[in-house]
């Protein structure tokens, strides 16, 4: 396992840190709802980051630093130690083509949380491209089942909306 990157930890929740190579990464937590088939609301986050204040969809030629890989799942480790029963979110879409290969990727970083936490994947059609969903969530969260369905829920809707 690498060693992780030192963290500002922002007042809005989120994180940044610069790699090696002078990249400026920032992690972010964004509060989302989803209703579930019993009337009840589900705040869930979602998880998103950018390198120097950009979500670019440019073919990735970076070579690989298992740094930003330890970082990244250590603040992930660190949302669920602090919110227990809260729920993330995360979407890999494919307007550049490579929103496999991201799913891929997280799913490695994934076997490096803690094994309470579950990863539950989806993969929809979403204007003519695959997108790969992920809910995470602590495996003994008692509300797991309705967070559950109502991500599939949304995500048919997202589906159907644009079908």
């Amino acid at each position: 396992m690498f060693p992780h990157y030192s963290l500002k930890h922002n007042p809005d929740g989120s994180y940044n840190f610069i790699s090696e190579q002078g990249h400026n990464y920032l992690i972010y937590f964004s509060e989302s709802t989803l209703p579930d088939s019993e009337n009840n609301t589900h705040i869930v986050y979602n998880l998103g980051f950018s390198r120097n204040g950009d979500h670019s969809c440019e073919p990735f030629t970076h070579v690989y630093n298992g740094k930003i890989r330890a970082t990244i799942t250590l603040i992930i480790d660190n949302f669920f130690k602090k919110n227990d029963h809260r729920t993330l979110i995360y979407f890999c879409f494919g307007d550049d083509g490579y929103s496999r290969h991201r799913n891929i990727v997280f799913n490695q970083w994934f076997k490096d949380l803690n094994d309470k936490i579950e990863k539950c994947n989806r993969i929809i059609a979403f204007e003519d491209n695959k997108v790969y969903a992920c809910l995470v969530i602590v495996k003994d969260n008692p509300l797991k089942g309705l967070i559950l369905d109502a991500f599939d829920e949304y995500l048919n809707d997202l589906k159907d909306s644009k079908n």
